[in-house]
């Protein structure tokens, strides 16, 4: 899952940066611009949240008030 969400940022990363490089050529119009880089912060979020779940999750799992909770 971890790939999976570290590929799920680089695409989003590339989205963001192809999609400024083809506005700053005037090959979008300003809605597609917008369209394309909302998803691709989208994306970016997405993955962000997952792994600061994931780390919320493993760094719980090693405090003793959490061990005897879980």
């Amino acid at each position: 899952m971890k790939k999976f969400a570290l590929t799920i940022l680089i695409a989003g990363v590339l989205l963001a940066l192809f999609t400024y490089a083809a506005n700053a050529a005037n090959l979008l119009g300003i809605k597609t611009f917008f369209k394309l880089g909302f998803f691709a912060l989208g994306l970016m979020i997405l993955s962000a949240a997952y792994f600061l779940v994931s780390f919320l999750v493993e760094w719980a799992k090693e405090t003793d008030f959490f061990k005897r909770v879980l």
